[in-house]
């Protein structure tokens, strides 16, 4: 028999895991679906995250899941979630097993999936020398040789970040700039050269990167990376959008305080529904989408006059 569960989590990273605790301590029972997707699974540590500072990201997931098991009522799935269709008073959802379970709630923590400028050496460095997050990689790179890989509004936002960073910092916007003229002077006076040529791959050896390589056959030295992604940002599922979850010009879900979507019973957490992308960041908002769905949960019981033992 197919009983009703009160969450379905889609996500076992941070923000999935997070809020599978906050279910599990008020005794709420909850099925947390992981493919084993995880953003951060090329990158040896995750930082910015106290108590945790430098942990490899599995072992915090491994670490995570054991404190779960205390909580009886929190289960977990080792696959994908196929669809998700929403009914009355219910959601029903098939697993990549086949199984279809019925869900009173459901939690979108499946994160975004990183999509980079089609440059040779990339992908084959990211999370290694190529880096999105001055927060999470930073600290380990600073007063290095940095580059900056993107163009457009979204770059510009970061600058003053990077060159605070080190005082060797280079844009290559990979074609014409498309920076305000204020703003190029204003990185003239900081010293942040910037380098319009369209560049043909990187240089590394192993997993450090020695520079890049341009169209026209020069080169220029670097230490680290960071690109920008490329927008819209690319959700790792499409489930919310058959839910008909609306999302922002990023392409990220919007969401209230409480991390509810624009569809009544369906909240989203993490990389999906938000532009400061980290751990912590998404840990946080998991708590508290999972917070959400117990108060509509238990609200819910409480008119019914039902109650349930922790």
């Amino acid at each position: 028999m197919n009983k009703l569960m009160d969450v379905l989590i889609i996500g076992g990273g941070p923000a999935g895991l997070s809020a599978a605790m906050s279910l599990g301590r008020i005794g709420r029972t909850a099925l947390v679906c992981d493919d084993a997707r995880p953003r951060n699974e090329a990158s040896e540590h995750l930082n910015n995250f106290p108590t945790q500072d430098g942990i490899h990201p599995a072992t915090w997931r491994k670490e995570a899941r054991r404190d779960l098991e205390k909580y009886k009522t929190i289960q977990f799935f080792s696959g994908s979630v196929a669809s998700v269709e929403k009914h009355t008073n219910f959601f029903r959802a098939r697993l990549s097993s086949g199984e279809v379970k019925d869900f009173r709630k459901v939690i979108l923590a499946y994160g975004i999936q990183d999509r980079l400028p089609a440059i040779p050496g990339l992908k084959e460095l990211w999370g290694k020398a190529v880096f999105h997050c001055p927060y999470c990689h930073g600290f380990e790179v600073r007063n290095h040789k940095l580059g900056l890989v993107g163009n457009g509004k979204f770059l510009a936002h970061g600058i003053p970040m990077f060159s605070a960073l080190s005082k060797d910092v280079v844009v290559f916007t990979n074609g014409p700039a498309d920076f305000p003229e204020e703003l190029k002077l204003q990185m003239k006076k900081n010293n942040i050269e910037i380098v319009e040529k369209k560049i043909k791959k990187l240089l590394f050896e192993g997993t450090r990167l020695q520079g890049l390589e341009f169209e026209d056959g020069t080169a220029k030295e670097r230490d680290a990376l960071f690109a920008t992604p490329l927008l819209p940002f690319q959700m790792k599922s499409d489930i919310g959008q058959s839910l008909g979850c609306e999302k922002n010009d990023m392409g990220l879900y919007q969401v209230n305080e409480m991390k509810q979507t624009s569809v009544p019973g369906v909240f989203a957490a993490g990389d999906n529904m938000t532009m400061m992308q980290s751990v912590l960041q998404a840990a946080a908002s998991g708590s508290m989408a999972g917070a959400g769905a117990v108060f509509e949960l238990v609200n819910e019981d409480f008119l019914k006059g039902n109650s349930y033992e922790i």
